[in-house]
């Protein structure tokens, strides 16, 4: 199977770089974008209480088109989770920050959002956190259950290779269970918080960490994954594209931008839409 993985690998063609950097100032764009045309057009409403989308001029054409350009930005914030996940000095400072500016934005998401909606839901943060703490704790199964042998006899002792062996088919099941179970347990936390995404998202940034060192497969599993999810989600074929043609450099790029662009968007867009709609 890996044979098979590195020949896809280096079928690759050469594409154009693309620095960390520009990938995610182009999915906060397509982002904004996306939410736009969610708070105005879907849920602003005119005084006979039709919404935009409904009385305008080709407002569903064009709510339509503005939702798929919307469609870019998750994989591409998803990606980079994992890849800042690899990177980071410390997970937990990693995932705190997560949860703050989860907290930060659910006020604005909920109300610019789901304005007349009756439950909670997650925003998208949530579901990046919920993420992360998945692949947190596939990546420690990955040292509690490792199943190479390393420390057993030579295969020339019939006992100690048998023992090495058992040894290992051990700890792969244990590791797949355990594995399995999170992903199972995560997933059902997003689909129960409702949160944007919800457990397709989580299962998606699992893909795309356990398929790191095959970025090209790992981004067509994923897509295909979203795409089965949400049929919507086709279309964020172009993001995939592009994040295949990451060179691997940070580029230019504020540390805090993204953390705080997601609650202060949502929330002059919601304000926006209060002032003019009063919704």
């Amino acid at each position: 199977m890996k044979q098979y993985l590195e020949q896809i690998e280096a079928m690759r063609v050469k594409l154009p770089p693309l620095d960390a950097g520009k990938l995610k100032y182009f999915a906060a764009v397509m982002m904004l974008i996306d939410h736009m045309a969610c708070v105005f057009l879907e849920n602003a409403y005119t005084a006979d209480g039709a919404s935009l989308m409904f009385s305008l001029p080709h407002g569903e054409l064009a709510d339509k088109l503005l939702r798929v350009a919307g469609r870019q930005a998750f994989p591409i914030f998803c990606f980079f989770l994992v890849e800042g996940f690899a990177k980071t000095r410390s997970r937990l400072r990693y995932f705190v920050r997560l949860l703050i500016f989860a907290v930060l934005s659910q006020l604005p998401f909920q109300r610019g959002i789901f304005p007349r909606g009756k439950y909670f839901h997650g925003n998208v943060i949530c579901t990046l956190a919920i993420g992360l703490l998945a692949i947190w704790v596939i990546d420690s199964m990955k040292l509690a259950f490792p199943g190479r042998g390393d420390h057993f006899p030579e295969r020339g002792d019939q006992s100690g290779g048998t023992n090495a062996e058992m040894s290992r088919m051990l700890s792969g099941f244990l590791f797949i269970f355990v594995s399995c179970s999170s992903l199972y347990g995560f997933s059902r936390l997003a689909a129960a918080l409702r949160t944007d995404y919800s457990y397709g998202g989580v299962v998606m940034i699992v893909l795309l960490y356990l398929l790191q060192k095959y970025r090209i497969t790992a981004l067509f599993v994923s897509w295909a994954w979203l795409s089965w999810y949400n049929r919507f989600e086709l279309y964020s074929a172009p993001a995939f594209y592009l994040l295949a043609c990451y060179n691997g450099q940070r580029g230019k790029q504020h540390k805090y931008f993204f953390y705080f662009f997601y609650p202060v968007h949502l929330l002059i867009l919601w304000l926006l839409r209060r002032h003019f709609f009063g919704v």
